[in-house]
């Protein structure tokens, strides 16, 4: 079946599904009626298979004339159009003795169901047991009883329409060996239903070859990050098809097995490193042009197939000899035991993410980060640099300079005890903006990072920032059009709405992610609230300049000391870059102008000995409106 409806009624960001829903749903906001909610939990997962997320049913719908009923109206798509309705509701008012509140359900003016009375905190499901069929348009109507005091309420509706896959299901073997390697490594994955049908539904981390003649193949499998033990599972094998295997970031032992080499369609693998001489050989994890394309094949080709150390070698030399001179002249080449000494035998572990484990060094009393897997050749100076690599038999390491004041992240926290001032904080901005601008703008084909957030913006001696963990990076083919498909990764929170929901990956992604960076730059929030409506930071930030209340919205740590004219534009920037629409978010290369104008109107006030603004300014500020 197909979602026609499924939506709640407060206008919110649109809800991650993962987290939030078990049943992946997305619920999209209705805004035509009045509302009612709470801010106590509303329970479900006990007694209602249906499992509407307690965030969705805390909101609940009311006429706007209490005597009016609820309707809900759609028309058929053709004339065998068959429907389902589910219809959500619990009480989120606590009622006085003298209150009551019951209604009837209609379908087309005929009786369906009722009297319903909501309970209270807890959800009630109504949903019809057969398909409703035969009918131009349907018009279902909620309206109270005569004995109800209150109007009636319906906090979210699902409705779906049924669908006939003329498509064939996905080929019986590979629908065994992928539910065979989901029990083998206990995976946490919403796969259910049929691993590729319909196309539209695939599961997450798959794709799937289609054609009208024969079932659907699996022929990429992504398992990154997915927390996998133990040795790489013998059943991989049976993906005959298989053409792309991501095992990144798990902590998988032994070594490559040799059925990988006899897997004939099988061209590109990524697997980790360790400082573990046993565990599976490295794998570039990420991209960036053709000579990298081509290094990451030929590196498969020596761990399953190549024999001798001269091979390797003479191979990597070649390799290395088409890169740009100003790349070669960046490197160093260091053997596995350079690198033990380096990292005093991988002793302090200065972070991790999407890009392995980083380790803090010493090369001739210079201070540098160890990666172990990403591979680039970009250069810039807002992105980190590579200062070297090992390349030792089944060992291979990056050598990264390191950055003496570590992430952003903490230095926002407020039990950090250094504030960050206002100019500081535009001028980490503008740093990161000016390395996302290089990768979108200045690498050809152009780079998505598609994980930009405060932990991935390094801070060096002085407080500049550089953009870091390209572990997610996506080339971003200039023949593909505006966008490309692509398995969605990132971190909640930052992660772009509209990438989340169409798995559409264009620059516009890594703009939205910038915003959310920029909104917590300005104003020392989560981008999660920790409550029970886990507001995102957008939402806040919106609410508070609806209320006009623009001084609330900048940390309060810095008291005032900033230009309120720089802090307006830095917010409407922001806002404009994480509007929910992709068209209406600027490029890097505009927001990059556009906080260096912030940045000196901040400058100028600073150098006329202003301390900044104290007056009331509400009177001057533009509010912004969602999008």
């Amino acid at each position: 079946m197909d979602s026609i409806f499924s939506w709640l009624i407060v206008n919110i960001l649109c809800l991650p599904r993962y987290g939030y829903d078990v049943y992946d749903r997305v619920w999209r906001p209705n805004n035509y009626y009045d509302y009612v909610n709470t801010s106590l939990r509303i329970y479900s997962q006990s007694h209602n298979e249906y499992q509407p997320p307690s965030i969705v049913m805390s909101t609940a719908a009311t006429p706007r004339n209490d005597s009016s009923p609820l309707v809900i109206t759609w028309e058929a798509e053709n004339a065998t159009s068959e429907y389902y309705i589910y219809m959500h509701f619990a009480e989120v008012e606590k009622l006085n003795a003298n209150q009551s509140r019951s209604f009837n359900i209609t379908i087309n003016g005929n009786h369906f169901f009722g009297p319903v009375l909501p309970p209270y905190l807890s959800t009630y499901t109504v949903y019809s047991q057969s398909a409703l069929m035969m009918a131009k348009k349907y018009e279902v109507s909620i309206f109270k009883t005569e004995s109800s005091t209150l109007p009636p309420i319906l906090n979210a509706v699902e409705i779906y329409s049924v669908k006939n896959l003329l498509q064939s299901e996905t080929d019986q073997q590979d629908v065994d060996t992928i539910t065979k390697i989901k029990s083998t490594y206990g995976l946490k994955r919403n796969w259910q239903g049929d691993p590729c049908v319909p196309q539209a539904y695939s599961w997450e981390g798959l794709t799937c070859s289609y054609d009208r003649y024969n079932p659907p193949r699996i022929i990429s499998l992504n398992l990154s990050s997915s927390g996998l033990t133990g040795e790489i599972s013998a059943d991989i094998s049976n993906l005959v098809m298989l053409k792309y295997l991501d095992l990144s970031d798990n902590c998988l032992i032994g070594s490559v097995p040799y059925f990988l080499s006899q897997m004939e369609d099988l061209m590109v693998l990524l697997g980790e490193n360790s400082k573990k001489k046993n565990i599976a050989v490295p794998i570039v994890a990420s991209f960036c042009g053709l000579f990298i394309l081509s290094l990451t094949i030929a590196v498969i080709m020596w761990v399953l197939r190549r024999t001798t150390q001269q091979e390797k070698t003479k191979d990597m030399e070649s390799h290395l000899q088409n890169q740009p001179v100003e790349s070669i002249q960046l490197q160093r080449q260091l053997t596995y035991s350079d690198v033990l000494r380096i990292t005093n035998n991988f002793e302090k572990i200065l972070g991790k993410g999407g890009f392995g484990t980083v380790y803090y060094g010493c090369i001739d009393n210079t201070h540098v980060a160890v990666k172990v897997k990403l591979l680039m050749r970009v250069h810039h100076r807002n992105l980190t640099t590579l200062v070297g690599y090992c390349y030792d038999g089944t060992n291979m390491g990056l050598i990264y300079e390191y950055m003496a004041n570590g992430d952003l992240k903490p230095h926002l926290s407020g039990e950090n005890k250094n504030i960050l001032s206002w100019e500081t904080r535009l001028q980490i901005a503008m740093d990161a903006a000016q390395g996302l601008e290089y990768l979108h703008h200045g690498c050809k084909p152009p780079i998505i990072h598609r994980d930009v957030k405060t932990a991935n913006i390094l801070l060096n001696e002085k407080l500049r920032a550089k953009l870091a963990d390209f572990g997610l990076s996506k080339i971003f083919p200039t023949d593909t059009g505006t966008h490309m498909s692509s398995i969605v990764a990132g971190t909640y929170g930052y992660l772009d709405p509209e990438y989340f929901t169409t798995h559409r990956l264009t620059e516009k992604t890594d703009v939205y992610s910038f915003g959310v960076v920029l909104l917590e730059i300005i104003t020392n929030q989560p981008v999660i609230q920790n409550s029970d409506e886990m507001t995102h930071i957008r939402d806040w930030v919106s609410f508070m300049l609806a209320e006009r209340d623009i001084k609330n919205i900048v940390d309060p740590r810095l008291r005032g000391n900033y230009n309120i004219n720089s802090v307006r534009k830095a917010i409407d920037i922001a806002m404009y870059c994480v509007s929910l629409t992709p068209s209406k978010r600027p490029t890097m290369d505009q927001v990059v102008a556009e906080l260096k104008e912030c940045l000196a109107t901040e400058l100028a006030q600073m150098k006329e000995g202003c301390q900044g603004e104290t007056k009331d300014s509400n009177d001057q500020i533009t509010i912004l409106q969602p999008r």
